[in-house]
């Protein structure tokens, strides 16, 4: 995904590069989606193993509270700016 973020920039047309961007942009909310589902799907699939909520934490680099919310389905929460 970042390589085809990063092709945009290469394009000499500023047309072209806007109209390719806002393309992405539109699709962004299906893919997140996506990307949301098959993380959750490959959590789930790791508990079936019996691997840990630990292990799955260590090995996605992410805290055990964030695995835990993955596997539920829940989303991360944006802090508000004070």
């Amino acid at each position: 995904m970042t390589e085809t973020v990063d092709s945009l920039e290469t394009l000499a047309d500023p047309a072209e590069r806007a109209r390719r961007a806002g393309r992405l942009l539109a699709e962004w909310p299906v893919q997140g989606a996506r990307l949301r589902e098959i993380r959750q799907e490959a959590v789930i699939a790791l508990r079936a193993q019996k691997v840990s909520y630990r292990e799955i934490a260590k090995t996605l680099g992410i805290s055990l509270a964030r695995v835990q919310q993955i596997e539920a389905g829940e989303r991360g929460r944006k802090s508000k700016a004070e």
